[in-house]
């Protein structure tokens, strides 16, 4: 499993200034460790395409997501992280969401 970001999400949206305050690397490690930790298999056993949102309820991080499920030997499942954004009150469309 494994989680990527393309550049639009690193630059124009981790970088956003309406995040406040802005969104670092520790914390985005912490929320991946917590999902991690408490999600893994749940997160593994979705099928390729589906959404789900990742809310974290300490910095108010939301990160909606998709799967991409890579057909190799590796059997690989990969997360694409759509958008990020620090807001508490937003509401997913997703109805799955992990919260960390």
């Amino acid at each position: 499993m494994s989680f990527k970001m393309s550049k639009h999400v690193v630059k124009d949206r981790v970088n956003d200034p309406r995040n406040t305050p802005l969104i670092m690397i520790a914390e985005l490690n912490s929320i991946f460790n917590r999902l991690t930790a408490s999600h893994k298999v749940t997160i593994l056993n979705l099928k390729h395409n589906d959404t789900f949102n990742i809310r974290c309820t300490v910095s108010h991080i939301n990160m909606p997501c998709a799967v991409n499920v890579i057909s190799n030997h590796y059997g690989e499942h990969r997360e694409n992280i759509i958008t990020i954004m620090r807001k508490s009150d937003w509401k997913s469309k997703d109805s799955v969401e992990f919260i960390v």
